[in-house]
């Protein structure tokens, strides 16, 4: 049992900590790869890989956690459904849903994305979040939670987010997995109050690519970051114009939303 313990913490702590990560060796061209990447660097794709933690009965959503964890099988398998039972889901409020979804992802898998740091990714604006979990995903159940939940999950990260200062990789995701277009001013404003997050002009970016625009799929921006020649790293350069273009054309298309 300590054995299967341990093995299941680790897949948590896949969760907790991020990605798994193939470090390839440096080459001639600085944006392609470092061994050894710079405290600057790596630091930076630690805060992109961080979750928020929702505060709600978060001791009695871990014990069932544990409950659950302490019945899995020693070997891991591939798409292995580690949820919560029905009843004890049930049984939670929707406050302790919500918490249950942002911290335990109820699917596990062996798979894990080979990735490599880029130079300078602080000056970069990337066109797709990094996955959120290193190994784990939500479940159809969590999915369809937060999609019959859609406007109460929205306001609630927005309520944790403005108190806490931060929005994490989690909440940035499951406005994703909605589609809360809605989120548009909220996310502008809290860029504008926390630059350094970068990846919330990512989650702009995607929010306009689930709408299918036909002026921003023309557009350079869409080109380099989802055009047909492109990777799960492709990425701007920082600027203002770039800046610029995203929050602008965001807005448009949430005004757009907003007169239908």
């Amino acid at each position: 049992m300590r054995k299967k313990a341990s093995r299941i913490f680790g897949l948590l702590i896949l969760f907790l900590g991020g990605l798994c990560f193939n470090f390839v060796k440096a080459q001639e061209y600085k944006d392609v790869a470092w061994s050894d990447p710079r405290p600057q660097d790596s630091s930076y794709y630690a805060f992109r890989e961080k979750n928020s933690i929702p505060p709600f009965n978060r001791k009695k959503v871990q014990n069932l956690i544990d409950k659950r964890l302490s019945t899995l099988p020693d070997e891991a398998l591939t798409d292995y459904d580690a949820g919560i039972s029905i009843r004890d889901f049930n049984s939670l409020s929707f406050e302790e849903k919500f918490t249950y979804t942002m911290i335990y992802p109820e699917i596990f898998s062996q798979a894990c994305a080979e990735r490599m740091f880029l130079y300078d990714p602080q000056n970069k604006i990337f066109g797709q979040l990094l996955f959120v979990y290193g190994g784990v995903f939500w479940s159809d159940r969590q999915i369809s939670f937060m999609k019959k939940n859609r406007e109460k999950v929205l306001g609630l990260i927005q309520e944790l987010a403005a108190k806490t200062h931060e929005l994490g990789l989690n909440y940035k995701s499951a406005i994703l997995e909605i589609n809360a277009w809605e989120s548009i001013p909220f996310l502008i404003d809290f860029y504008r109050s926390n630059p350094k997050d970068k990846d919330i002009l990512t989650t702009l970016l995607l929010l306009l690519k689930k709408a299918k625009i036909p002026d921003f799929e023309r557009s350079k921006i869409y080109s380099k970051l989802y055009g047909s020649d492109v990777n799960y790293d492709s990425w701007i350069n920082f600027s203002e114009a770039n800046e610029r273009y995203i929050i602008e054309t965001a807005a448009t298309y949430y005004k757009i939303k907003q007169g239908k």
